[in-house]
């Protein structure tokens, strides 16, 4: 070949296929490589020729995600603290939403509007960027909180297990009580205030008020918000991957994983982390698990509050 007509090129194959083994040898050292059954030659040293071929494997990925050790031991502890972190930060963001909104609801209050202006503003920057300086603030080494709250402490914030997930917890607490302050604050608005003059005149309690009359009617209006807001937190990636990444790193599992991993961050792993682990049918499967997982709870949530506007 001479694509200028000054210099010869010649191509020459890099592989020899052999039909009758169905195998692959390398022209340049004679490796031999075998076709394995699922879409891809391997040599008998574990090197791989890429790219692969599609096979029919049905609900092999499924399998090995319930008899596989090293997947479904880490499989049912992400799952478990998956539901620990969309149930908590749903908990929290509305406890603490709502609080502040019967606090800064008080018409007599003095700088009302602006107490509410404070509030909103965690939620006016952007997550990701929150995310980050949250990473910053809890840096072992040289982060404010340890250098300067703590007198110098060396606090592993995002590298032990344990205070990993509850540095997740308090940082999705920050980002996430605005919203639920800004729709408490409305469906607090919108209860009739003769409901609630006749409830003090009966002699009911502040906390006879609220557990009695404003919760319930609050929870008819909000409930739906809940529900969406469990959903997002279940597959709250941007989270999980810009503070812990995932980690600290689970060493025992044969699945690229961390033990502050979502269901969502390890399928993001699996599918797309580089070198040795990428799966992209485990991480398809493991997707399909987590679309039926929040596709029933939305639906019997939703189905619930349904039955709560008919008793009001």
């Amino acid at each position: 070949m001479t694509p200028d007509a000054s210099q010869a090129v010649t191509f020459r194959p890099r592989l020899d296929f052999n039909e009758e083994l169905d195998t692959m040898t390398r022209v340049e050292d004679g490796k031999v490589f075998f076709d394995t059954g699922q879409g891809i030659y391997t040599a008998q040293d574990g090197e791989e020729l890429a790219p692969g071929w599609r096979v029919f494997i049905g609900m092999d990925n499924f399998t090995r995600a319930v008899t596989e050790e090293g997947i479904r031991g880490p499989l049912l502890r992400v799952t478990l603290w998956t539901f620990t972190f969309a149930i908590l930060s749903v908990i929290t963001t509305f406890a603490l939403g709502l609080g502040l909104a019967i606090l800064f609801n008080d018409a007599k209050l003095r700088g009302q509007r602006w107490y509410r202006v404070a509030m909103v503003l965690p939620y006016a920057f952007p997550g990701f960027l929150s995310a980050f300086v949250w990473r910053a603030l809890m840096n072992e080494d040289f982060g404010f909180i340890n250098q300067v709250l703590l007198g110098g402490a060396e606090v592993p914030w995002l590298t032990d297990e344990l205070l990993a997930k509850i540095s997740i917890l308090m940082v999705n607490l920050w980002l996430g009580f605005p919203y639920m302050f800004l729709i408490t604050t409305g469906a607090l608005q919108s209860i009739p205030e003769e409901l609630m003059e006749s409830a003090r005149i009966d002699g009911a309690t502040p906390w006879q008020q609220l557990r009695l009359i404003k919760l319930p009617l609050l929870l008819v209006s909000i409930a739906p918000l809940l529900i969406t807001s469990f959903a997002f937190n279940f597959n709250n990636f941007s989270l999980i991957y810009l503070l812990t990444g995932g980690g600290p790193k689970d060493f025992n599992a044969t699945i690229n994983v961390g033990h502050s991993d979502i269901l969502i961050s390890m399928v993001y792993k699996i599918a797309f982390s580089t070198g040795e682990g990428r799966d992209f049918g485990l991480a398809s499967a493991f997707s399909i698990l987590i679309f039926f997982v929040v596709g029933t709870i939305s639906y019997f949530s939703f189905r619930r509050t349904k039955t709560l506007e008919d008793v009001n």
